[in-house]
């Protein structure tokens, strides 16, 4: 029944689907995503389940840079394993909803903002920004990981040298996902 639904609000206008989308409160990136790939590959069963398979797969080699880049090559190879083999998103895979889109997002803007906030590496702020706002229009389990990772900045903080800096660009980026998530607050529940 959900599959029904997710391809009954992507068969409308594009620019109809997030209003449709306000009464039950779901963000709209995945039935915009939706839309456009029904428009391109077509809307059966199978061509829909291929977008959830393509999300999912790609979380394969997401996960060896993820790994790699954060831990070691040895890292990569076990999350891309992991991915690989993951019964929930190989789940996921298999049917016309936005999980694989969210298992996707999660995995880039948890392994960016390790990366920013636990390497100091600022070159990924803005994919670490990107990708939180992308979840957060994919899903409202979004919410729960943002806010886990503002906790997650305490220990951060207390780690680094320039804790001053790492706040800044804390106060940037955090800052930078609530502007553009606010659209989203002002359409919810209308």
């Amino acid at each position: 029944m959900d599959e029904g639904i997710s391809v009954g609000i992507a068969s409308h206008p594009l620019v109809r689907i997030p209003g449709l989308l306000a009464q039950d409160g779901s963000p709209p990136l995945f039935y915009l995503v939706l839309h456009v790939w029904m428009a391109a590959v077509g809307s059966s069963e199978a061509q829909t389940h291929a977008l959830s398979l393509v999300l999912a797969v790609a979380t394969v080699p997401v996960g060896l840079w993820a790994g790699w880049s954060l831990f070691g090559r040895k890292a990569g190879w076990i999350v891309a394993i992991l991915a690989a083999t993951s019964p929930y998103l190989g789940f996921f895979a298999t049917e016309t909803r936005m999980y694989s889109l969210v298992v996707l997002l999660s995995l880039i803007a948890t392994a960016a903002y390790l990366h920013v906030y636990a390497y100091a590496r600022a070159r990924y702020q803005l994919l670490f920004v990107v990708s939180l706002v992308l979840l957060l229009y994919t899903h409202n389990w979004g919410l729960y990981l943002a806010a886990a990772m503002v906790v997650g900045l305490v220990p951060c903080a207390l780690a680094v040298e320039d804790r001053g800096r790492m706040l800044r660009r804390a106060a940037l980026s955090f800052g930078a996902v609530v502007v553009l998530y606010l659209p989203r607050v002002g359409t919810q529940g209308r």
